[in-house]
């Protein structure tokens, strides 16, 4: 089991490959960049039957920028299921269910929406559940980002 305080070790092999190691060094900046500005952030979220849609945008041009660096940067990890907070329960399951998540996203000049979708409904669920936890962070920033992010109980684990 992967704890907050070795997190490291979840790069799965990033320390060996100094790009990985980097482009995991400059993800991780980005994302505590964002929590740090969470309040500058505005986030809707919509569930749809296959997954969800969601708009996060703010007036902030730093924002924006992180945010069009930020989830292309995520789209890429989980494609190639370069993982992340290994500790947190939604995440490793998210990584773990990577080939059955069909992710798209559109730049917006003030932010990025964002398509999450699945043929498999144990996997909608997920999708949803991190949606849902996205919002916490936008809400409650780098407190948030220290909690593991909860499964839903009707949500089967593959890990």
């Amino acid at each position: 089991m992967f704890s907050k305080q070795n997190m490291h070790v979840g790069m799965r092999g990033a320390g060996r490959d100094p790009i990985r190691a980097a482009r995991h060094q400059h993800d991780q900046s980005v994302f505590h960049r964002l929590l740090a500005l969470h309040d500058d952030i505005q986030r809707d979220l919509e569930m749809l039957p296959d997954g969800i849609r969601s708009r996060t945008r703010s007036h902030n041009p730093e924002v924006v920028a992180l945010l069009h660096d930020h989830v292309p940067a995520m789209k890429q990890r989980l494609h190639e299921n370069f993982g992340l907070r290994f500790w947190d329960p939604a995440f490793a399951e998210l990584f773990a269910q990577h080939d059955k998540v069909h992710m798209e996203v559109s730049l917006l000049p003030d932010g990025v929406m964002i398509e999450e979708r699945s043929d498999d409904p144990n996997v909608v669920t997920l999708i949803q559940a991190h949606g849902q936890v996205i919002n916490l962070f936008v809400a409650h920033g780098e407190k948030q980002a220290q909690q593991e992010s909860p499964l839903p109980a009707e949500y089967l684990r593959v890990l």
